[in-house]
């Protein structure tokens, strides 16, 4: 009797043995190759290639015309290119109008005009020669100009220079002020009260 009791236990230790190893033996289908290599086809490193200025040298240009009042039709471009100013982008452009020379500095990441002036060039003098009596507007209407075309509030605007002279045979109102901390300087033409230059 115990013989028989001991062979059972024998054969049901290898049945359980032999089942243990056949479950070790089941692959798992669930495991997936993956490849490192592959990326996200959506994904790009690449840059704009317009973070330096925001505008093109043509677009200056016509910032400038559009100031001036002026076609490419009927100027002559002698300058046009792209400096850098104490660390501010800006593009540099000059240009003829009949005997008129135009100077413009324009803001090459927003296209705004840092400065402008124009000079009038073999000024025929024959035509000014009572230069005392041409102006015809005064100083104050002069200062207004300049307050008016820089968005400014005349209360809160100190004039530092304001005086009248006589540059190439036409006269001009010469008018420096500060609001705030900034400094705005203006010229003027005594004559007909266009603004011949101004920066700030």
């Amino acid at each position: 009797m115990m013989k028989k009791i001991a062979l059972l236990s024998i054969i049901m230790a290898i049945s359980m043995g032999v089942a243990g190893c056949n479950n070790s033996a089941v692959p798992n289908d669930n495991n997936q190759t993956t490849n490192p290599g592959t990326t996200n086809p959506g994904t790009t490193n690449s840059q704009s290639s317009n973070e330096t200025g925001a505008i093109a040298i043509e677009e200056a240009k016509d910032i400038a015309l559009n100031d001036a009042k002026l076609t490419r039709d009927n100027v002559t471009f002698i300058k046009a290119k792209k400096e850098l100013d104490n660390g501010v982008e800006k593009y540099d452009i000059e240009f003829y109008s009949g005997n008129t020379e135009y100077n413009y500095e324009i803001n090459a990441a927003n296209g705004k005009i840092m400065e402008y002036n124009h000079d009038i060039k073999d000024f025929d003098i024959k035509n000014n020669q009572n230069s005392n009596n041409t102006a015809k507007i005064t100083l104050e209407e002069a200062k207004n100009i300049a307050i008016k075309h820089a968005n400014l509030l005349g209360k809160k605007v100190t004039f530092i220079k304001a005086e009248r002279d006589l540059e190439d045979g036409v006269e001009v109102y010469e008018l420096e002020f500060l609001y705030g901390n900034i400094k705005y300087d203006y010229e003027i033409n005594a004559t007909d009260g266009k603004i011949i230059g101004y920066t700030h």
